[in-house]
């Protein structure tokens, strides 16, 4: 047991025992106030104090969703805003380097809780290990373009989140001016986020970005509002008045607001990634509140407005598997002209354009084949690079040229049988490591029975050391690696191969990359 004092009270943590030694776990810890009634859809309030001492042995609860991991809805609750704190000592001879965690899901599912995000990995490490929750879907990206709904409702729950940890963090035992934010999917495209938003100035010192940056077509929406009066006609609230919505919104049980299924957006360009239904919104400027985000991704990014910090960036080999588990499906849907173009260009090219992207993009990738049933190996490497690699490769360019800060681009080719997710979609016959298979290797999962073998216990031991190094001195590589994992920049590409054995390459993928750089250079959006 071990009683530390944090700014909102004295809390009681649990000594846990693990393969990799004891830790201490301090869970359920409220980092705001519980956003209940009128504070329903409002930016985080902050916490409250209590007295006494706070038992944080348990989790706090989720917030209410559909978990996808385990197909089911989890009721959890509203007041779900807490974070989990994994320490090796909550006094250590010198402070330690904070790693702190934000989950993916889409932003509709999933939690900090550790039967799917187990510290065990890397307390191995002198580091402290941060989870939280923050609200999903309707309840942390409903966008009413308002000062009482002017959306990322979310991403300010993470931001609360991550000025807690400023705050608070030494009293476990670690760095607060050593701070690292690293996530995947949804969650690194958060953390990409945090590094152009103002908001989240100054409260981090490096940054991971594992398959998803604020540049992908999925990672933002455009259609908040309509998404919102949507919403309203689903539920039986037929109106184009956002107090009026507001005011229904606010008073309908919140198992009316978990698992939405929305029509189609009335758009000219049909997208694959209008399928996430609530997601962050570019909020209005001229709304008196304290705003996320006023500008689209892109914009920012080549404005150079950056936090400037080391960064990773990556992505698997594989991430289209996450949309070729719906081909054949989407067949029709993938035929139509302009299918295959990326949102962003779709909204700026007129039919002329569209029509040559399409083209160049289909001879490609289909090598001049009518796209068929039997082409789902074809499609998932077109999804790989069009909703995942090309732009996170395209952030990192973007951010060492307006930074010089050192960033690391890596790609993921490692296949053991910890590649849990892609044998869940049943598509083992698809070569390349499937979206989200990277978490095995870092997180001691226990909701799912995965090996952990000789040879998988290695990589995972190599992956953590990389991302630990990284938290601890700014280059992944520092110690314990066999392997220089050199810096990324636009004219030498180096990229870290992570597989049973690690090599650093140049210019990975390059035919691909250039393919799309043509394309987005045509229009000026490069």
């Amino acid at each position: 047991m071990a009683v530390t004092t944090i700014e909102q009270g004295k809390i009681k943590g649990v000594l846990c025992d693990s393969k990799n030694g004891t830790y201490y776990a301090f869970k359920g810890i409220p980092y705001a106030k519980p956003p209940l009634g009128p504070l329903r859809f409002k930016a985080p309030q902050p916490p409250e104090s209590w007295k006494g001492i706070r038992d944080a042995s348990e989790h706090g609860p989720v917030c209410p969703q559909f978990n996808e991991r385990l197909q089911s809805i989890e009721t959890g609750s509203e007041d779900c805003l807490y974070l989990n704190v994994y320490s090796k000592s909550v006094r250590p001879t010198s402070p330690m380097p904070v790693m702190v965690w934000i989950h993916g899901g889409a932003y509709y599912t999933g939690s900090g809780n550790s039967d799917f995000y187990g510290p065990d990995f890397f307390m191995k490490h002198d580091v402290i290990l941060v989870t939280f929750n923050y609200r999903l879907e309707v309840l942390g990206f409903l966008c009413l373009d308002n000062e009482e709904v002017p959306g990322n409702a979310g991403l300010k729950d993470q931001v609360a989140a991550l000025r807690w940890v400023k705050d608070n963090i030494s009293a476990f035992g670690g760095n607060a001016n050593n701070i690292t934010i690293f996530g995947c999917s949804a969650g690194a495209a958060s953390v990409s986020f945090h590094l152009i938003s103002k908001m989240s100035n100054g409260l981090f010192n490096k940054a991971i970005c594992q398959s998803g940056v604020c540049l992908n077509d999925w990672a933002y929406s455009i259609y908040g509002l309509q998404r919102a009066f949507q919403l309203g006609r689903l539920l039986g609230k037929n109106t184009e008045d956002t107090t009026e919505l507001l005011e229904f919104l606010r008073n309908v049980p919140v198992s009316s607001l978990v698992n939405i299924k929305l029509p189609l957006v009335e758009t000219y360009h049909r997208d694959i990634t209008d399928s996430i239904f609530f997601a962050p919104v570019i909020e209005k400027s001229d709304l008196k509140v304290e705003k996320f985000i006023t500008e689209s991704p892109i914009d920012l990014v080549k404005r150079g407005s950056f936090a400037k910090v080391p960064l990773i960036v990556g992505y698997t080999s594989g991430e289209g598997i996450e949309l070729g588990k719906s081909f054949p499906a989407t067949l029709d849907f993938l035929t139509t002209l302009g299918a295959v173009v990326p949102r962003e260009l779709k909204l700026k090219f007129d039919t002329e354009k569209l029509k040559a992207a399409d083209d160049k993009i289909r001879n490609f990738y289909f090598k001049g084949k009518q796209l068929n049933a039997d082409m789902i190996k074809e499609v998932v490497n077109l999804e790989t690079d069009k909703l995942f690699a090309y732009n996170v490769t395209r952030f990192a360019r973007y951010y060492k040229f307006f930074t010089s800060m050192p960033v690391y681009l890596y790609k993921m080719t490692v296949e053991t049988e910890r590649n849990f997710t892609k044998k869940v979609y049943k598509m083992e016959f698809i070569p390349g490591v499937c979206h989200a298979d990277d978490l095995p290797y870092l997180f001691h999962i226990t909701c799912f029975d995965i090996p952990l073998t000789k040879e998988s216990k290695r990589v995972v031991e190599q992956f953590v050391q990389l991302w630990y190094n990284f938290a601890s001195t700014g280059n992944p590589t520092s110690t314990n690696v066999g392997v220089e994992w050199k810096q990324f920049t636009d004219k030498e590409r180096q990229c870290l191969i992570i597989d049973k054995t690690l090599k650093c390459i140049l210019n990975i993928d390059a035919e691909n990359m250039n393919l799309w750089e043509n394309i987005f250079e045509e229009t000026g959006l490069l």
